[in-house]
């Protein structure tokens, strides 16, 4: 069996759903919370029992305490549906101290009724309330050890030290105890977390379908498709909003057929490869986009560029194939490995299919002059 290593993105998204869960199931627990207190402060009324030996001095330490948590839930529950920001981190902070706050209320109630002999309902109480926080705080170790713990070991070590409920039985009983939420903690934990892994495959997997349906397998460039797409969704609306312009290269490899008759097609893609690097080196500085168009067409767009920016690209380019010097030897322009260029601009108004058309119409121009040349369009 392999284990995968946690990752960022699932660290991140692991602290993002414990905090939105925390927030969810706190109201349950509240609810919960809020029956139990009633019912403590409500038992002398509805007991089939004999009226229960009196609590401990003060006479009202068990009751105050029942109020105090019942005060506390009903608060924490209103101020969480009546949040303005129901994703604010102190909300989350609030249902964290909630439970410590609680979990002490429930000690202290806990050792009342053991000291004052009243412990006839103990073990089913303390069992229920400690699998509510089981079910409600699994997902969160530390929030649910912060509930469970300062009642478990209140209830254990006062049952050790008083001896009228000392006994072997009851101590294996709240140790068997501890370890069925512990093994349940364990298995639900673990649900939620192969949950999680599951949703974060299935966004990778989503995100990585993305890019390859939006990237030149080849090249690793944007495809046709994704750079139209850009032109359209982003970088046309925001040069509409700004009321600036920007330009577009579309380039060809001269006599490339002849290229992969000669050289091979394997050959050819390398060739391919190192022109698209060239591009992106050359576009770097103007933090232009590259695109293969397909076969040995590529297409350049530079934000905000002016004609006179569009030029210097471009003969940037020529220099720096020129530089590279990767050989040709059936060109019939150079024995090296040259492009030609259509430039053209964009101005508010036009469309995506109008510039690249413009662009490519330029690029015609260059190959009709001889090729290994660029032509400009305004």
């Amino acid at each position: 069996m392999t284990i995968k290593k946690p990752c960022a993105a699932f660290d991140f998204r692991l602290a993002e759903m414990r905090s939105i869960a925390i927030k969810t199931s706190m109201t349950w627990f509240l609810w919960v919370n809020i029956l139990f207190s009633l019912f403590i402060l409500g038992r002398r009324y509805f007991s089939t029992f004999d009226a229960l030996t009196s609590p401990l001095s003060p006479q009202d330490l068990l009751e105050s305490v029942m109020v105090i948590d019942l005060t506390l839930s009903v608060a924490v529950l209103f101020i969480l549906r009546m949040a303005p920001l129901q994703h604010a981190n102190w909300l989350r902070k609030l249902a964290k101290v909630s439970v410590v706050g609680l979990s002490l209320c429930w000690a202290i109630c806990f050792y009342v009724l053991i000291a004052s002999e009243d412990i006839r309902i103990i073990f089913p109480f303390a069992a229920l309330l400690l699998f509510t926080a089981l079910i409600s705080l699994y997902f969160d170790p530390k929030v649910l050890l912060s509930f469970i713990v300062p009642v478990w070991l209140t209830i254990l070590v006062t049952t050790l030290f008083h001896p009228s409920s000392l006994t072997v039985l009851n101590a294996l009983l709240w140790i068997l105890l501890a370890g069925l939420i512990e093994s349940g903690r364990r298995i639900l934990n673990s649900w939620f977390l192969l949950a999680l892994r599951r949703e974060q495959e299935n966004a990778d997997l989503i995100q990585q379908l993305g890019q390859l349906a939006s990237k030149d397998p080849l090249t690793d460039l944007a495809n046709r498709r994704s750079f139209e797409a850009r032109m359209d969704d982003q970088e046309i609306l925001n040069h509409q909003r700004d009321g600036t312009g920007f330009g577009l290269i579309m380039l060809d490899v001269d006599h490339f057929k002849l290229y992969n008759d000669y050289y091979g097609h394997q050959q050819g893609d390398a060739c391919l490869v190192a022109i698209a690097q060239t591009l992106e080196f050359a576009t770097q500085e103007s933090k232009g986009v590259v695109g293969r168009f397909g076969g040995e067409e590529f297409v350049l767009l530079l934000p905000d560029a002016t004609l006179d920016m569009l030029l210097n690209t471009a003969e940037n380019i020529t220099q720096a194939l020129r530089t590279q010097a990767l050989p040709h030897v059936l060109s019939l322009v150079n024995p090296l490995v040259t492009v030609s260029q259509g430039l053209a601009t964009w101005q508010p108004g036009q469309t995506a299919p109008s510039i690249i058309a413009r662009a490519d119409k330029a690029l015609y121009m260059a190959k009709q002059q001889g090729r290994n040349r660029w032509v400009a369009v305004q």
